[in-house]
């Protein structure tokens, strides 16, 4: 069965996951935007293989900040962060492999 969230709790440094096989991570919001799994930010890959990113723009304060979180079914949930960027589904999974002590 897949390892799913609990609880999230927003932090003004991290987000905090409580997972449904008890563990516990914390996540930091600069690693968490830097690691954006959006086209945008991390890319998409052609038939080729080939990698397309939009433009790089330098990252700021408020692009650090968490405005909202919102629940995408029973697997990822969606950031809204201070500079209004969104694009980002953050799987459940996904969210896991970013705190490496959660194993």
């Amino acid at each position: 069965m897949a390892i799913t969230i609990k609880e999230l709790l927003n932090f003004p440094n991290g987000l905090a996951v409580s997972w449904s096989d008890n563990k516990e991570t914390f996540i930091d919001y600069v690693i968490l935007r830097d690691k954006c799994p959006c086209a945008n930010c991390s890319g998409e890959s052609d038939i080729f293989g080939n990698v397309y990113k939009g433009v790089h723009v330098k990252k700021l304060g408020a692009a650090y900040e968490l405005k909202n979180v919102i629940k995408v079914g029973h697997y990822a949930i969606r950031i809204t962060w201070g500079d209004g960027h969104s694009d980002g589904i953050f799987t459940h999974e996904f969210l896991r492999k970013l705190d490496l002590s959660a194993e």
